[in-house]
């Protein structure tokens, strides 16, 4: 697999397959209604909250599961991952920013002895809009491509979504051994 550079970052087209990118699409669709804004406490983090959701995957039981934890190994082969440790906070995620959403400036937190990493794959990519900010860089990227993101290092963001398609992003969180 061709590792392609990106503005401050890389990752890898095509990534995922076709059909793959079906079934998890189909499963978002089926499953909207059980996704959640991203609130923590009492702090909704950015203006652009209510267009933006998530579904976390922390057991067996959610459908698409085998599958995510499939396109996580394929990750960790191509990335030769050493020691590593699940992302405790959001997990693995698939996360849904709908036409006037977007994500705000952040940067994630770290573990002592450990970064925190995120590899997005896209689902879908939203007709205008939706691009990543990530440090100084902006980035647009197609559909089932997957990026490197040093969430725990850099900080990143997406801009606002336009139109009816939605940003639909598969990420997959690690705490990497310093």
């Amino acid at each position: 697999m061709e590792k392609i550079q990106f503005q401050g970052t890389w990752g890898y087209e095509d990534f995922i397959t076709t059909d793959e990118q079906t079934q998890l699409l189909d499963w978002v669709q089926e499953n909207e209604q059980d996704f959640r804004t991203i609130t923590r406490g009492s702090i909704t983090p950015g203006p652009f909250a209510d267009h933006r959701k998530f579904y976390p995957f922390r057991t067996h039981v959610t459908h698409p599961y085998d599958l995510i934890q499939s396109i996580k190994q394929r990750v960790i082969d191509v990335e030769s991952i050493g020691e590593w440790e699940p992302e405790p906070m959001f997990s693995d995620y698939i996360g849904h920013v709908s036409e006037g959403g977007a994500i705000h400036l952040h940067k994630d937190k770290n573990q002592i002895g450990y970064r925190h990493v995120r590899y997005n794959t896209i689902l879908s990519w939203p007709e205008s809009g939706g691009e990543s900010i990530y440090g100084d860089s902006v980035n647009t990227f197609k559909e089932r491509t997957v990026w490197r993101c040093e969430a725990g290092h850099v900080v990143h963001a997406s801009k606002e979504v336009q139109g009816n398609r939605p940003r639909i992003t598969l990420s997959l969180g690690f705490l990497i051994k310093e």
